[in-house]
């Protein structure tokens, strides 16, 4: 694999900015709306707890892509082509830079996917699964080299060019499906997630809840 770095989505202190910022667009009308109705029950504001985690699972549900870590590396590929019965050949390797995004697609989160435990005072949010997007290919820094009488044919190269990109993504692809990339993605996810929720709660007063997640 060549020449590949990582970009984190986010730190501590970005994600929680970041989430901050998204999460008062949706929520402000919930919180006015339960602020007159809180019930205090074993220390906790049940009602206020519950409406909060419901207003939570809105706002990531609208959230729909949740881009959680990024992947930048190369690829290199090679297509070969021949004419008149093999006397003619002509080859062309293609070393392209690319970008993937890994994120996780919260439409799909339900209530039922998250709950809490009084008892604990701990919230467990069940994740969707982990995707990995379309990579992202920069052309105008890739480097093709090409070989062969038949590249003086520039309807052969550009044949060329187009089966080494569909190999790119397919090599691409399976190069961000490593399970140290994925690991890394799964992680920043549950932490996005996790300060996603425990922000409101801390804004409500419940700043001993613990939240937990997983796939």
């Amino acid at each position: 694999m060549a020449g590949k770095t990582l970009t984190w989505i986010a730190g501590a202190g970005v994600v929680a900015a970041l989430v901050t910022g998204g999460y008062y667009v949706g929520y402000g009308a919930a919180q006015r709306e339960s602020s007159d109705t809180q019930v205090r029950s074993l220390g906790v504001f049940s009602q206020q707890t519950e409406r909060v985690l419901a207003a939570t699972v809105t706002n990531l549900q609208a959230e729909n892509r949740l881009v959680v870590y990024q992947y930048t590396g190369d690829v290199r590929v090679a297509a070969e082509k021949s004419d008149l019965g093999g006397l003619l050949k002509t080859s062309q390797e293609l070393t392209v830079p690319a970008t993937v995004s890994y994120f996780v697609d919260m439409s799909r989160l339900r209530p039922e996917h998250v709950s809490f435990d009084k008892e604990t005072q701990t919230v467990h949010v069940k994740l969707p699964p982990l995707m990995i997007g379309d990579p992202a290919f920069q052309p105008e820094r890739a480097r093709a080299a090409n070989g062969g009488l038949l590249t003086l044919n520039a309807d052969v190269v550009q044949d060329l060019n187009r089966v080494n990109y569909r190999s790119a993504r397919r090599a691409f692809v399976r190069q961000a499906q490593q399970r140290q990339f994925v690991d890394l993605a799964r992680d920043q996810a549950r932490k996005n997630v996790e300060a996603y929720f425990e922000i409101p709660l801390r804004v409500v007063g419940s700043p001993n809840i613990k939240v937990t997640s997983s796939f």
